[in-house]
């Protein structure tokens, strides 16, 4: 159970450019695997604009956090799963300024674990 492969796919909507999980492959022990999903945006694509640039930096952590959305799905179900992106961490930044993170904005995360902490 995890990330096998990897597709390329473009939004039909007006929504960003984001990273999923899809296409549920069969393996051979029974479980599934999936693909994790580059989708484009649609203004992107029709402008021929660069997507997903410095994707380098972060795809150890989209690779990660990608597969602990499968990793939930198997365990706990679809909703469960989408909920991982709901949950906000508190993180204290510099003077004591608090701030809300969300699971998903993974430049926030101390390591390639695919998860935002709350020490940074």
């Amino acid at each position: 159970m995890g990330i096998v492969d990897f597709t390329l796919a473009c939004s039909y909507d007006d929504s960003q450019e984001y990273c999923t999980y899809d296409n549920p492959i069969a393996e051979s022990n029974e479980e599934m695997g999936y693909s994790l999903m580059f989708v484009v945006s649609k203004t992107s694509e029709l402008s021929n604009a660069k997507s997903f640039t410095n994707i380098e930096d972060l795809i150890e952590r989209v690779i990660a956090h990608e597969t602990i959305h499968v990793v939930i799905l198997g365990l706990e179900g679809r909703d469960s799963s989408d909920k991982l992106d709901d949950l906000e961490i508190s993180i204290t930044f510099g003077a004591g300024r608090t701030h809300l993170i969300r699971m998903n904005f993974l430049g926030y995360a101390s390591d390639n674990t695919g998860l935002v902490t709350a020490t940074l």
